[in-house]
């Protein structure tokens, strides 16, 4: 079947004044992809194409990968008190915030209310790293313990997203055999990869990385444990053997973020309803609300006693959520806990915990502690 040019340029076009307007706002362009899919959906009539559904789903697999990869396992056992303690906290609050509001303003299923709540629960590592990047905090040991308790609250929420209705067998046994087996096979085999093949124009252990990373996902999915969840946990496995070899991270996040990522959020706002927006405009500024007020209660405290130089800076952060949040709603919906409603109000409210903290901690920046 050809290609429709189209709405494939359209698409183009989208995805590259999205990421302009990202950078001229110093905002992260992955709102302006979200909106994108809105206009193109809600005003230009335009579908979900075949390649962009194709590229979306890859795009989320490699986002949760990378979410994985990312996280620093030296760091987390440096900060393990704080990390520990504040980012339970900034993951249970919020969830127990968001289910009781929707509990008590909607009918929304169990199902529904924990995948909402949970998709509000996360800290974006994009915002708080471009925060921290912006202000030149990112080397001090605050930005650290920051970035340490962003790596738990989200490993905490890509987590609950599997357990909402769990459905364990033998397959699920032999995934988590599999997978404890990799913990020691994988640092052998990827610096075998890379140094029989590396460095080639074919470009070998990427390729050995996303076949790998496609085999698990299908297996969690077999597994009956989701196909994001292996993507994450492959990530942490790969984590600390994949940041010796930065050349194939860079790699990695060219691909993502040039491609897939934009494939990822302009689809997830082509399955937003505008017209469910704003007729439900005040739950989601409600959720907003419930998320912002929820993150403070549960973690400032802990903020001022764990990192008293910069508490209100720190819990703002920690009430930032993009990501991983649309990931997590993406997700709620593919399994049917969301209906094309709920996710549309969740992924406003999602969006906006992006911008409305940021804007807040900007406010609040302990520059006094840069030159210590």
């Amino acid at each position: 079947m050809a290609v429709d040019l189209y709405p494939t340029a359209l698409i183009a076009v989208a995805i590259t004044a999205a990421g302009i307007i990202g950078l001229k706002t110093k905002i992260s362009s992955s709102i302006f992809e979200v909106g994108a899919g809105m206009v193109l959906a809600n005003a230009l009539g335009i579908g979900i194409i075949p390649w962009l559904d194709f590229l979306g789903t890859f795009g989320g697999l490699i986002l949760t990968f990378l979410a994985g990869a990312e996280v620093e396992i030296a760091l987390l056992k440096r900060q393990a008190k704080q990390s520990f303690g504040i980012g339970t906290m900034a993951f249970a609050a919020p969830l127990v915030g968001i289910v009781t509001v929707l509990t008590v303003f909607t009918d929304w299923s169990w199902q529904a209310k924990l995948a909402g709540g949970l998709a509000l629960t996360t800290t974006s590592v994009a915002v708080v790293y471009a925060v921290l990047t912006e202000y030149e905090l990112i080397k001090t040991p605050t930005a650290k313990t920051i970035i340490a308790v962003t790596f738990v609250n989200d490993i905490l929420t890509l987590l609950g997203i599997n357990f909402i209705q769990t459905s364990f067998d033998l397959v699920t046994v032999a995934f988590v055999v599999i997978m404890i087996a990799l913990i020691p096979t994988v640092p052998i085999l990827l610096r075998k990869v890379v140094r029989d093949f590396g460095r080639k124009a074919v470009e070998i252990e990427l390729r050995f990385v996303l076949a790998i990373l496609f085999a698990i996902s299908f297996f969690a999915d077999q597994a009956s444990l989701h196909s994001v969840f292996g993507a994450f946990v492959l990530g942490l496995i790969f984590a600390n053997t994949i940041q010796q070899h930065q050349e194939i991270l860079s790699k990695m996040r060219t691909v993502t973020f040039s491609l897939l990522a934009p494939a990822f959020f302009i689809r997830a706002g082509m399955l937003i309803a505008l017209p469910a927006i704003i007729a439900n405009i005040i739950l989601v500024f409600g959720l907003l609300g419930a998320k912002l007020l929820s993150k403070f209660i549960g973690v400032y405290w802990l903020c001022k006693k764990c990192i008293p130089e910069a508490p209100m800076f720190s819990t703002m952060l920690f009430s930032t959520g993009l990501t991983v949040g649309s990931i997590t709603a993406t997700l709620g919906r593919q399994l049917g806990y969301l209906s094309d409603i709920q996710f549309s109000i969740i992924i406003a409210a999602v969006i906006l915990s992006a911008v409305v903290p940021t804007l807040i901690a900007k406010r609040f920046v302990p520059t006094n502690i840069i030159n210590k």
